[in-house]
């Protein structure tokens, strides 16, 4: 009976790759989250299952022996669910999401269509439902702003005239993105590497662009990103996310920003809001959490940026016609990198958005065993 259930015991067990748990640390009710991690394996194919069951997953090599798991949760508020990596095939996923390139754009769809210039000026050149479009021509872009205060747009031909590198990275079933490399030009000679990865999850209506430059002089003080937001039809309403909420309704010629700045003594308040050149509103008792709605009775922008006022100085602006301007100021010693998320949906945005800038700002989290 003993040497039976031994012969038996290679039978039962699982390929299994690796283990990790997800779990929901914020308290928030998750519908269908996108989650990324990652592993180190030369197994292929895979699948992924979660608490025993397989789930769709989007597996893609990233070309250094690790490869990035994509898939979607639902998680209730403090919930820890169990997930396996193992050998075979997964659920078959009927991809929605596409990349195209023609005429200097990358047009990915995914839910949304998103207009992603290929020399990056601009960051995005448009974002539409098909029906409701959200920007207006000329966004900026990303910037740089170097150590004398004058700013360098990046993208377009790069240093020396060396040309941009895209390259679409995932194309779904689950996620799309899009990797730009690029050396950046500032003053006289000098130039930064710059990293830019955005992503598309078909599950909500974001875009995630997470922003490196490599600048081991420190020559970089600060890094931007300007978009023109499209806003019709009435006063343009912003809800910023302090430690509360704080709305203000802009007229014609207005503008208003959320600021955080790292604190240098306890008794002096953590992020303000300003409209104009007053001050709005303040707070000395929380940080702020870094996010912004912006809003006409058609459509509603939510932007949210990681580590909002933590290891530097940051700023979310927006002007009643619709620009708006993330800028973070760096402390000298620190790395340069921003990640944000700009969320397109319908107003109102408790009906519209199904995902809070909190819960964006607050992954699940992944812990590997």
């Amino acid at each position: 009976m003993k040497l039976l259930a031994f012969l038996l015991i290679p039978a039962l067990l699982p390929a299994q790759v690796a283990k990790f748990r997800v779990r929901e640390s914020a308290g928030l009710r998750r519908f269908n989250i996108p989650v990324r991690t990652s592993i180190r394996t030369d197994v292929s194919p895979l699948a992924l299952h979660e608490n025993g069951k397989p789930i769709p997953a989007q597996f893609t090599p990233r070309g250094d022996g690790t490869v990035e798991i994509d898939f979607n949760a639902s998680h209730a508020p403090w919930e820890v669910r169990e997930y396996r990596v193992e050998r075979g095939s997964g659920p078959a996923v009927m991809s929605s999401i596409s990349v195209a390139q023609a005429n200097g754009v990358f047009a990915v769809r995914s839910g949304l269509q998103y207009d992603v210039p290929e020399n990056l000026l601009g960051l995005l050149r448009q974002v539409s439902t098909g029906k409701i479009s959200y920007l207006r021509p000329g966004s900026q872009g990303l910037a740089l702003n170097y150590k004398d205060d004058v700013e360098f747009r990046a993208g377009g031909t790069g240093h020396w005239n060396v040309p941009i590198k895209a390259t679409v990275t995932k194309r779904g079933p689950l996620v799309a993105a899009i990797r730009f490399e690029s050396m950046e030009g500032l003053r006289g000679d000098r130039s930064v590497k710059s990293v830019v990865e955005m992503e598309f999850p078909r599950s909500k209506s974001w875009v995630e662009v997470r922003w490196t430059v490599d600048d081991p002089n420190r020559w970089v003080t600060a890094m931007m990103a300007d978009l023109n937001l499209l806003m019709e039809g009435g006063p343009t309403v912003v809800d910023f996310g302090a430690n509360n909420t704080v709305y203000l309704g802009l007229r014609q010629g207005q503008r208003a920003a959320l600021s955080a700045s790292m604190p240098v003594a306890l008794d002096l308040p953590r992020w303000f809001v300003h409209l104009g050149s007053d001050i709005y509103a303040s707070g000395k008792q929380a940080r702020a959490e870094g996010w912004a709605h912006i809003m006409d009775p058609q459509r509603s922008t939510a932007v949210a940026v990681d580590g909002f006022g933590r290891e530097s100085n940051d700023r979310i602006e927006v002007a009643a016609d619709g620009r708006l301007v993330i800028r973070r100021d760096i402390i000298r010693g620190n790395e340069r990198y921003m990640r944000f998320w700009i969320h397109f949906v319908s107003s109102p945005v408790q009906i519209g958005a199904a995902t809070s800038p909190q819960a964006i700002l607050n992954p699940l989290r992944v812990e590997w065993e």
